[in-house]
């Protein structure tokens, strides 16, 4: 039974679901010692949720999520953490670990290719169909072409890139919303991020797309709630930050916490919680942002009537205290009820809306000389109707050379258009003396599209005498980029693999 399966990279954890395509049903992915599970409060009562830590050790093997912490590496420096939030803004961050020099990149390629292994080993990789990246709105071509890379490198073509913003959306059910303005309401354990949205219509990859027109971002989330928990607890015991967010958890649940933990009693109540916050500032400090956001909106004609919905996700919303302050503040315009996990489930949605494969328009042909020189011939090389992404070739076809010594082959690469219906018509008269009603058509139209940067494949050695000297295979990627594999048969080597040439329609 083949499966769809949503990456949620956020900043502390990932979340990982899959969709069973033939029973439509969803679950979470648990991957076994690299996960770690959290007791999530939602209406529907608790639930536990596999989650795997954004984090990758390099020591004398390489640890991923939960290992880091069952092996005791969360402290080591060659540990990487917040990788996302570094991909964010550009800086790669590279740091010397043993005798190699190690990237934030690299370190969130290494996570994921870990992941992704380890989701083929669990369901099998035949069948898994196709994996979506979900990447948040105000980075997303960054985060894209990181992705991009990052699938080019280990070969991976089914996939496809959705922002957050599009993936709560969906998962709220409000796809009668597109062209509406939202606000999309991210609260993490790290951070807190307000966008003033609207999700608009693609004729491109992603079909869905979100439109920023303002954002707010702070420092501030469900960690700053662990911390009041540490600091409670100071005086009568050192209590770890994951001990302090197991019992803000137990909180979420239950209005009161009651624990002996190394033989000292704990006692905490969710009541007395709030007023620590409170003293603190942290609910104050929430309200301003709040109306900041609506103060920036307004200098784009947005006002707070018209927002109808505030799409709410994050793992720290379910966190009773925050999401009490945003239910005052927006009232029924909040959803949240699927807060927990509407990122990652929104994504499977936006896959079946989308559709998996989507089809080249046009026929494109390869042009090339005649056997005697004295003209051109076009190969097609792709049909118009190729459903795409494609793996194992659409085409493969064997070039000689053209005259001894040759030391490059030039592809020409031509869109071929079919004429629509001409108004010039004629009336005739057929063998059997009918009468007919005849269209003159103009001869196939042939588009030279990669004129300005033709793909140049080096020959060296130069060719020798009507030799069979290159296997030229061509796919398409997720984004219609025709993909070109060149083998060199004199020297057994493959000179280009899946290389990126033009944009087809």
């Amino acid at each position: 039974m083949a499966k769809t399966i949503s990456i949620f990279f956020n900043n502390v954890n990932l979340q990982i679901y899959c969709q069973d395509e033939d029973s439509g049903k969803i679950e979470s992915v648990d991957l076994g010692d690299i996960s770690t599970n959290v007791e999530i409060k939602t209406p529907q009562g608790t639930e536990t949720l596999p989650l795997v830590p954004a984090m990758v050790c390099y020591e004398d093997r390489i640890y991923y999520g939960q290992e880091v912490f069952t092996h005791k590496k969360a402290s080591s420096p060659a540990t990487f953490r917040f990788m996302k939030q570094y991909i964010s803004k550009g800086q790669h961050l590279p740091r010397i670990i043993g005798d190699q020099e190690i990237s934030t990149f690299q370190a969130a390629a290494d996570l994921l290719i870990n992941i992704i292994d380890r989701i083929h080993d669990l369901y099998g990789k035949d069948q898994v169909a196709m994996i979506v990246f979900i990447v948040e709105p105000l980075n997303f071509q960054l985060f894209a072409s990181t992705i991009e890379e990052f699938c080019l490198r280990i070969g991976l073509i089914n996939y496809k890139i959705v922002d957050e913003a599009v993936c709560a959306l969906l998962a709220y059910d409000l796809a009668n919303q597109i062209d509406q303005h939202l606000v999309y309401l991210i609260f993490g354990y790290t951070t807190i991020d307000f966008y003033l949205i609207k999700i608009v219509e693609s004729n491109r990859e992603p079909r869905l797309q979100s439109v920023i027109i303002c954002s707010l971002h702070k420092n501030y989330g469900g960690i700053d709630v662990d911390k009041a928990i540490h600091d409670y607890f100071a005086d009568k015991l050192h209590l770890g930050m994951k001990k302090a967010r197991e019992i803000r958890g137990k909180l979420n649940v239950k209005p009161h916490y009651h624990e002996k933990v190394d033989g000292i009693e704990l006692s905490l109540s969710r009541r007395d919680l709030y007023q620590i916050l409170e003293q603190k500032g942290y609910g104050d400090e929430l309200r301003v942002l709040l109306r900041d956001l609506f103060d920036l909106a307004s200098g784009f004609g947005v006002t707070y009537d018209n927002i109808e919905y505030v799409l709410g996700c994050g793992l720290g919303l379910p966190t009773p205290y925050y999401h009490d302050i945003m239910k005052d503040f927006f009232g029924p315009k909040l959803l949240s009820h699927k807060a927990h996990n509407a990122i990652p489930v929104g994504a499977l949605h936006y896959l079946r809306k989308e559709g998996r494969q989507s089809t080249i328009k046009a026929d494109y042909a390869l042009r090339s000389r005649t056997a005697k020189g004295d003209g051109y011939r076009y190969d097609i090389i792709v049909p118009k109707g190729t459903p795409y992404p494609t793996q194992n070739g659409i085409t493969s076809i064997i070039a000689n050379g053209f005259f001894v010594g040759q030391l490059e082959v030039e592809l020409d690469i031509f869109r071929m258009d079919q004429p629509e219906s001409s108004s010039d018509r004629e009336i005739v008269i057929d063998d059997t003396g009918r009468i007919m009603m005849e269209e003159n058509l103009a001869e196939e139209q042939q588009s030279f599209i990669n004129e300005a940067r033709p793909e140049i494949i080096p020959l060296d050695p130069p060719v020798l005498d009507n030799e069979q000297r290159l296997e030229i295979v061509f796919d398409i990627s997720l984004n219609r980029d025709l993909l070109i594999t060149v083998k060199d048969l004199r020297r057994n080597q493959t000179i280009w693999k899946r290389r990126k040439s033009v944009r087809l329609e």
